[in-house]
């Protein structure tokens, strides 16, 4: 057999392995919202259509691709139709810099092309870029060749309103029905546009990857966002302290008990989590969700609970109950 051809048999080995030790086997049905594939702004662990294939080998019930740089509804039609379906992909658009920041158009075409959730601006948001301009180098973004803006994005105009285009986007969101998640922004941004998503009747908002370091808003004020504007906690596992990160960034303390406190303070039914993995610093999507599950259940979380986490809740957030 030729080299390409050992090549082949040891990745059908591979596949098979993950389907006959059957470690995976409480995937079945849950669903991740937040993972990343190839093509990105910088490399990814898995192309699309190997995530996709992945998840449907362990029989998950649908995942929702995330790029920084663009929208992905596309790439989950494609990914879905190469694997034979039998798992739902679902894509969506995050309102970073390179597709225009607030573009209203773009979000326009994006819900056109199907996808299921606008997600505020991530690495481009001037949160995120103040808080690495505050760090200095050395956090290991260079790794990913990020180069954060002089002035990232934000929903406020120069009066602290937010911005009409935003306001814009909002309404369609509101007129699609589909998802709303805060991404990267301050405190502030966070409480005035689910206030604002809210007063619209966006049913669906999701406060980003609640334990993400970044952000580190205060437990008062996630629980405020469940009570007051209905709004989902996301937890993602990529931003567990994973000693990949921590010794350069001291500030990742949002440890795995601290999420469990927080979701037995707003209930399981007001949370879920994903993997937001795709990284070369974590483990692959369905690895991330095993672990996640594992995780829960070591720390007392019924198997309903589980389930509200990683199938009730996300299929909520996606329109699928």
């Amino acid at each position: 057999m030729g080299e390409s051809g050992e090549m082949q048999a040891e990745g059908l080995a591979v596949q098979n392995l993950a389907i006959e030790t059957g470690i995976y086997r409480a995937l079945e049905g849950t669903i991740d919202i937040h993972c990343h594939g190839n093509p990105d702004f910088c490399p990814r662990l898995l192309d699309d259509v190997d995530l996709v294939r992945l998840a449907k080998a362990t029989k998950m019930r649908a995942i929702m691709m995330k790029s920084h740089a663009g929208p992905t509804a596309d790439r989950a039609y494609i990914a879905q139709k190469a694997v034979g379906g039998g798992i739902d992909v679902f894509g969506l658009i995050c309102l970073n810099t390179p597709i225009g920041g607030f573009n209203p158009a773009a979000v326009a075409m994006a819900i056109k092309n199907g996808v299921k959730a606008v997600w505020m601006p991530s690495m481009w948001a001037e949160n995120h870029a103040k808080y690495v301009r505050q760090m200095g180098s050395g956090m290991g973004y260079e790794t990913i060749g990020m180069e954060f803006p002089e002035q990232g994005e934000t929903i406020f105009d120069a009066n602290g309103n937010i911005k009409d285009d935003v306001l814009h986007i909002l309404d369609m969101v509101a007129e699609a029905d589909i998802m709303l998640a805060t991404g990267h922004l301050t405190l502030d941004e966070s409480h005035a546009l689910l206030a604002q998503a809210k007063a619209r009747q966006i049913s669906k908002t999701v406060v980003h990857t609640a334990n993400y370091h970044v952000m580190k808003y205060p437990a008062n004020d996630l629980k405020e966002m469940v009570d007051s504007y209905g709004a989902v906690l996301e937890f993602g596992f990529s931003s567990l302290p994973n000693g990949v990160w921590d010794p350069v960034d001291p500030n990742r303390l949002v440890t795995l008990s601290d999420i469990c406190d927080l979701i037995r303070s707003v209930g399981s039914k007001n949370c879920l989590v994903s993997t937001d993995c795709g990284q070369f610093s974590t483990p692959m999507p369905i690895e991330a969700m095993r672990l996640w599950i594992e995780h829960l259940g070591s720390r007392g979380f019924s198997q309903a609970e589980i389930d509200d986490l990683t199938k009730t809740v996300p299929a909520r957030v996606l329109g699928l109950d």
